[in-house]
């Protein structure tokens, strides 16, 4: 291990904060949805140690005019002179969180990694902490990784069902399971599969005759809805964090990355987290049928690393305010009175964690 490793225990710093300007995202064009207006889709993996959303990377000349555009971030001393965005590359969720801020572990942790052109590494992570109301842009996140459960889950199914065919053996299982007056084993592995009665070609045709009425919602509203990963409220509640040169949380857990830890955390649902764990620990393979994930315990984190020197500072109201608000305003520092004061996109200002410290 190097001597700048991640994740880290942040808390009380003296060093200033060395930038000037918050975090200024871009949307891009990428959606969760599967909608004719959608221009492109990420890819979700369920991998054994994380829940990963990846960007397809854009390189070589002019890669800034290549399509589909993915969502990216302005950040302040990024390496460039005027302004500059970097593209979004991954999107990691662990449980619990890898970083903690005075000692806290949250619940869990979304990892946001942001590659520029010249090779460098800016990384966003928003702690999540449960036991809230239900979040709902974070739910069609959820949604999208349930797809891919379910898909595996489906496959798997399908190659028990061959096996036991090859064996010799569906028939009689079937056979055996109707002379006793009980067919729960085939109605759970026939969950998934389409129901081919009359009621069920009638939900198909009502579901189609919704989903066109969906699709002409969405067709109207496309923009406003599409899936941000820095949605202002839902995924977003602030734009003051800590900020220090580590390293990625595995391995070859290189170094050179600059991290930026959101001190205000995403609520979710307690439900949500639930749904959360699921996916990340009950997942299958869809070629073996095992599941997947390494946690110990209840959790996929990497322990803290120890401290060996690097300086980490904060990012305060103080040092700087929202875009939106210095214009609203008139003001370089923002609003006066506190009442007033503008956090992410103008939304009403959360204060962060640990604001003592």
């Amino acid at each position: 291990s190097g001597n700048r490793q991640s994740p880290r225990n942040l808390c009380r710093t003296s060093d200033e904060c060395l930038e000037f300007h918050q975090p200024r995202p871009r949307k891009g064009m990428y959606d969760l949805d599967n909608h004719r207006t959608t221009k492109a889709r990420p890819d979700a993996y369920i991998f054994p140690n994380k829940l990963r959303l990846s960007y397809k990377e854009r390189t070589g000349r002019d890669y800034d005019k290549k399509w589909p555009e993915p969502p990216g971030v302005d950040f302040a001393r990024n390496g460039s002179t005027g302004p500059d965005v970097q593209d979004l590359l991954n999107i990691d969720l662990k449980v619990k969180s890898e970083h903690r801020l005075c000692d806290k572990q949250y619940d869990a942790e979304m990892q946001q990694f942001y590659l520029h052109h010249k090779g460098s590494i800016e990384a966003i992570s928003i702690l999540i902490e449960a036991n809230s109301r239900h979040n709902g842009h974070f739910q069609r996140l959820l949604d999208f990784f349930q797809e891919k459960f379910d898909k595996d889950e489906r496959q798997c199914r399908r190659r028990q069902r061959r096996a036991r065919a090859v064996l010799g053996s569906d028939s009689q299982n079937k056979e055996k399971s109707r002379l006793r007056g009980s067919n729960a084993d085939e109605i759970k592995e026939d969950d998934f599969e389409e129901d081919d009665t009359e009621e069920g070609r009638s939900e198909s045709i009502y579901e189609k005759i919704f989903g066109k009425f969906i699709s002409l919602v969405e067709r109207r509203t496309a923009d406003s809805w599409r899936w941000d990963p820095l949605e202002p409220g839902d995924i977003w509640r602030t734009i003051h964090f800590w900020a220090y040169s580590g390293s990625m949380t595995e391995p070859p857990c290189f170094e050179s990355v600059k991290w930026r830890v959101m001190d205000v955390p995403m609520r979710i649902s307690d439900s949500q987290y639930d749904q959360l764990k699921k996916l990340m620990f009950d997942h299958v393979d869809p070629e073996t049928c095992r599941k997947t994930s390494s946690d110990y315990k209840g959790s996929n984190a990497r322990p803290v690393q120890p401290y060996r020197g690097g300086g980490y500072y904060r990012c305060r109201r103080s040092d700087y305010v929202g875009d939106k608000e210095r214009k609203a305003s008139g003001r370089r520092n923002g609003f006066r009175d506190k009442k007033d004061w503008r956090g992410v996109a103008l939304l009403p200002w959360v204060e962060g964690e640990f604001p003592n410290v």
